[in-house]
């Protein structure tokens, strides 16, 4: 029952992409697919020495038809796996002292976004500003542990397995740039947590010693293909 929620993402995104690549036959459709890779980290004071990690990104757009207007809107869905490393570990780690070195976050998303026309005369290949917000619902949160990446024991954190002391629900601020060809676009963009995830993050036998109380959030940046 602990994986259902993600299973059911998987097949729910699955399925709304096949009907979208379904009608994504017409130059007029307004719905797509995103496909793409990205940067991911965490910032703040709780976790320390963060590191970049490569995750990815898969999901489904729609926007308003994209005429000669300046302004758009464009909703969407996505299933995001990211997270952050850490320049934790030592040589002189053991099993009882071990330092944490990647977090990983299986979130469903909602970008909410406004297309700014950068090229308003123009209909086909136009280069918008994307700005908005994206509602993150974090599915599922696991630490790991040592230079090797191990996760940490379920039988001894069970608490803490796939359900880390974060809060459920992040807000982020997106910002990048977007292109919609005939066939495929290109999107690139910045997403930054403007809300605290830290819910009382305390794991203990790791270091270095969480449970101060400061701030985690999270940074990224994506570039995907646009279908």
């Amino acid at each position: 029952m602990k994986n259902f929620k993600l299973y059911f993402a998987l097949f729910f995104v699955i399925g709304i992409v096949n009907n979208c690549l379904a009608q994504s036959q017409s130059q007029t459709s307004l719905f797509g697919l995103k496909m793409g890779a990205g940067v991911y980290s965490f910032t703040g004071g709780e976790l320390q020495n963060p590191a970049p990690l490569l995750g990815y990104v898969a999901g489904i757009y729609i926007h308003d038809p994209l005429e000669d207007k300046r302004f758009h809107v464009q909703g969407g869905l996505d299933i995001r796996f990211r997270g952050g490393n850490f320049n934790n570990a030592k040589t002189t780690d053991s099993a009882a002292n071990r330092a944490y070195t990647q977090i990983s976050l299986v979130t469903l998303d909602v970008p909410i976004s406004m297309l700014f026309s950068l090229q308003p005369n123009k209909r086909e290949k136009a280069w918008f500003l994307n700005v908005g917000v994206i509602p993150s619902y974090v599915m599922r949160s696991v630490v790991y542990v040592s230079a090797d990446k191990i996760p940490l024991n379920s039988q001894v954190y069970l608490q803490t397995w796939d359900n880390l002391p974060l809060k459920p629900f992040e807000f982020l601020a997106h910002v990048g740039v977007q292109m919609k060809g005939n066939q495929v676009g290109y999107d690139f963009g910045v997403n930054i947590g403007i809300t605290d995830m830290n819910d009382n993050f305390r794991i203990d036998g790791i270091y270095p010693a969480t449970g101060t109380g400061k701030r985690i959030s999270t940074v990224a940046f994506e570039a995907s293909l646009l279908f």
